[in-house]
């Protein structure tokens, strides 16, 4: 399995559990006491992404490197000279 596959395959098990979950909050109906376990399965579905945008600024950090360096940064954002 290749990485894109592998990828569109993580991307798709997280819609699922979102929809499942969803389905389950409005068929029992949405409660205050549902909020907290909402928030912890949104936290739980990005958890990989929020991961590697750690380990992506930390390495940036420890590198030494500016965080917003003007030569990795998209034309539209480099400032005009």
């Amino acid at each position: 399995m290749s990485s894109k596959q592998r990828s569109a395959l993580a991307h798709f098990n997280r819609v699922m559990i979102f929809a499942l979950t969803l389905m389950g909050l409005l068929m029992d109906g949405f409660q205050r006491a549902d909020l907290p376990s909402t928030l912890a399965l949104i936290v739980w579905l990005w958890l990989p992404l929020c991961a590697r945008l750690e380990a992506s600024l930390l390495t940036r950090v420890n590198a030494g490197g500016r965080l917003f360096d003007p030569q990795r940064q998209p034309e539209l954002w480099r400032t005009a000279k």
